[in-house]
């Protein structure tokens, strides 16, 4: 199962957060992309802009970070942090 954790981060501290899941068999930017779709929707915010540097930092540290410039309507919290804690592949092999 693919899985998200998202945190929306005010004052450094975690005001909220929620886990967004994927099992569908589709590639990994598909299950990326509906589970971030799913954390704005939850979360009742706009979907962030995906630039060039978040798909660096997510592919690198397996994390991304978007600030208010990333999102087109204003945001009640500081940064929405998104780590990947689960990829979906077997590790029992």
């Amino acid at each position: 199962m693919y899985r998200l954790w998202a945190k929306k981060i005010k004052s450094s501290r975690i005001v909220d957060s929620l886990v967004a899941e994927n099992g569908e068999d589709i590639s990994f930017d598909e299950k990326r992309d509906k589970c971030l779709k799913d954390i704005c929707h939850r979360f009742d915010v706009s979907v962030p802009v995906w630039l060039k540097k978040h798909h660096m930092e997510f592919a690198q540290f397996k994390s991304v970070s978007f600030t208010s410039q990333d999102f087109m309507d204003e945001i009640d919290f500081d940064k929405l942090e998104i780590e990947l804690i689960d990829d979906g592949t077997d590790k029992t092999e």
